[in-house]
């Protein structure tokens, strides 16, 4: 079975007559989870990100976006109440940092994380490129 995304009463009906249609003659496994981010959420937080490393320095240094994607995502996760983890590096060469990654949050995580980031641009004078289609449904 593919994954189905489930937002209306039809979905919800159709996902009914699916599981009724099932041959039990061997056991089966189903999962109901809240959705990943959305394909908007991931483009606006790309570009918030782009924002944020194109026009701010941290401790003197231009880092790039995949490194404020680590940065934003281990604060944000902090502040949250969940951890990444700083452990030991496998080859004994320092730490390695260990986090969730943006792939695998759901579109109400993705929303903080977004608007995470929103506030501490704001702090650091960010100017927005992106525009907000959505008003503020992430």
């Amino acid at each position: 079975m593919a994954d189905h995304i489930l937002r209306t009463e039809s979905d919800r009906a159709r996902m009914i007559g699916y599981l009724q249609g099932l041959d039990l003659s061997k056991p089966k496994k189903v999962s109901v989870k809240a959705a990943d981010r959305s394909v908007e959420q991931n483009r606006l937080l790309h570009k918030l990100l782009t924002d944020v490393a194109s026009q701010v320095k941290w401790h003197d240094q231009t880092l790039s976006v995949d490194v404020w994607k680590r940065l934003c995502t281990a604060a944000w996760l902090r502040e949250a109440g969940a951890s990444a983890l700083l452990i030991p590096a496998l080859d004994g060469q320092g730490f390695d940092l260990v986090f969730q990654h943006t792939s695998k949050l759901s579109v109400a995580q993705c929303g903080e994380l977004i608007e995470w980031i929103q506030a501490f641009g704001a702090e650091h004078d960010v100017k927005w490129s992106a525009q907000d289609h959505w008003q503020g449904r992430y």
